[in-house]
């Protein structure tokens, strides 16, 4: 059967369009490297390839961020090192200031070395890396600390992203880091005998603790815990007199001895031996499992004394008082204590064993004062300003030397687990890196060897195919001619 000329032109016009541009392609790829230089080249791996490029910026970004997170928490980790170096110092001192005898010049001198590590202090927290103060927060140019010790930054912190789904801190805010958890009172007393001249209830809670002490005139506690309410008290180091006198300081009731009552038989003494004053005792259960008892005057205003020979039964109604019946009712967990300010006045702190425990502490009826957080360098400030006023320090300043240790410390530690989780990143990074650019690479790059093979093969199949044309309608350049 003959073939029609249009019809072996029309095939001819096809397979040759389709080997030269196959021989152009490759000889493209050859020339360059590349696979893909169009969309229309290969549309599925050309989206791939888009795709491949987003995420290589996106983790290139990453990385990034890695490395500058990197970089400032090492040296915010060195940096809390220094101070916490320079506090557990401080604390020694204070120690030696306490415990041993000092002159009031000594003490001032002393009070010079504290003024000069606390600006070494205070210098390291305004630290800046680069134009960026390290513990500002988000405030990156905002100076942390003024001279007052007063926070001027950001409380919150500046964070990057360093892959997908996690954000790290860099930068934490000045008022988290160096802010403790020891309460003060604002109001002052002249001595922690003096009297407070209100009454009402102060409660402090913590977690799921709550423990409420009543203060005010005519209000008395056991000053001491016992496990055991029906147990002698003497078992407990607890004996002595107790006297009841009117307003006037006669003696009108006197229960001797108590340290041979329980707990309960006491109360039940107290009640029958001073009710008739309108006195009575009730049991308190503390938040511990212990017990202790609370005696109040009934009377408006209150008329009666009561006075303990021993000094266990005290009435709430002084600083001095007031401690000592909060030790008796709150868990070892949180510690009461009368502290001396730089003036020589008093006051009253809380602490909580652990630096992570926040108080809540609440007034009802007249409230004794306002408690307040204060930071690193406003303890220490206030112990250099005792030591420099020739004072000791007493127990609530060492107390509060060490929670400032314990929240350096507690925060570098924060830091230092930031930090590993960071540099674990880098190896994450760079393995997830090598994956994107061989895909990529693999996407988009040619095979040069396998170009050059596929450029013969299409060369070849192109010679044959004018070859076929050729030889189907016998043509030659002579019968052309011709």
């Amino acid at each position: 059967m003959k073939v029609p000329d249009t019809l072996l032109y029309s095939i001819f016009q096809q397979q040759d369009e389709k080997i030269r541009r196959n021989v152009a392609r490759k000889t493209i790829e050859i020339s360059t490297g590349k696979r893909i230089h169009n969309l229309s080249d290969d549309p599925s791996a050309t989206f791939n390839v888009v795709n491949l490029r987003k995420e290589i910026a996106q983790l290139s970004q990453f990385s990034k961020n890695r490395l500058f997170a990197d970089v400032n928490l090492s040296y915010i980790d060195f940096t809390l090192g220094k101070m916490s170096d320079k506090v557990k110092w401080l604390y020694t001192k204070a120690v030696q200031a306490k415990n041993e005898i000092h002159t009031a010049d000594a003490l001032r001198s002393l009070g010079i070395e504290f003024r000069e590590a606390i600006d070494f202090l205070l210098d390291r927290a305004n630290e800046k890396l680069g134009e960026n103060y390290v513990f500002s927060g988000s405030s990156l140019t905002t100076r942390p600390f003024d001279e007052n010790f007063n926070y001027l930054g950001s409380s919150e912190a500046f964070n990057v992203q360093i892959d997908e789904a996690n954000f790290t801190e860099v930068f934490p805010p000045g008022e988290r880091v160096f802010t403790t958890n020891v309460y003060q009172m604002d109001t002052l007393f002249n001595s922690p005998d003096s009297t407070f001249g209100v009454s009402g209830t102060m409660s402090v809670s913590y977690d799921s603790t709550t423990v409420n002490a009543d203060y005010g005139r005519g209000i008395w506690y056991l000053s001491a815990k016992v496990s055991d309410p029906d147990a002698p008290l003497s078992s407990y180091g607890l004996d002595g007199d107790l006297v009841l006198y009117d307003g006037a300081m006669n003696e009108v009731a006197r229960i001797s001895n108590y340290g041979s009552y329980s707990l309960n038989d006491l109360i039940s003494q107290i009640n029958t031996a001073f009710g008739g004053e309108n006195v009575s005792a009730s049991l308190i259960s503390n938040p511990d499992g212990t017990y202790t008892l609370r005696i109040s005057d009934g009377d408006s205003p209150a008329d009666n004394f009561i006075s303990d020979t021993a000094n266990n039964v005290l009435e709430s109604n002084t600083p001095a008082n007031f401690v000592r019946i909060l030790n008796a009712l709150m868990p070892p967990e949180v510690r009461a204590y009368v502290h001396q300010v730089p003036d020589g006045r008093y006051t009253l702190r809380l602490v909580p064993e652990e630096d992570a425990t926040t108080l809540s502490i609440s007034f009802t009826g007249s409230a004794l004062g306002t408690f307040s957080t204060r930071n690193v360098f406003q303890l220490l400030g206030e112990l250099r300003d005792k030591l420099l006023s020739g004072l000791a320090p007493d127990e609530s300043d060492l107390h509060a030397v060490q929670r400032s240790y314990d929240r350096i410390t507690t925060a570098r530690s924060g830091v230092g687990s930031l930090l590993s989780q960071v540099k674990a990143q880098q190896s994450v990074q760079e393995n997830r890196m090598d994956v994107l650019k061989k895909q990529k690479s693999d996407s988009e790059e040619a095979d040069l060897s396998e170009s050059i093979m596929e450029y013969t093969r299409y060369r070849t199949a192109y010679d044959a195919l004018m070859r076929i044309v050729a030889d189907t309608r016998d043509m030659t350049i002579l019968r052309y001619l011709r």
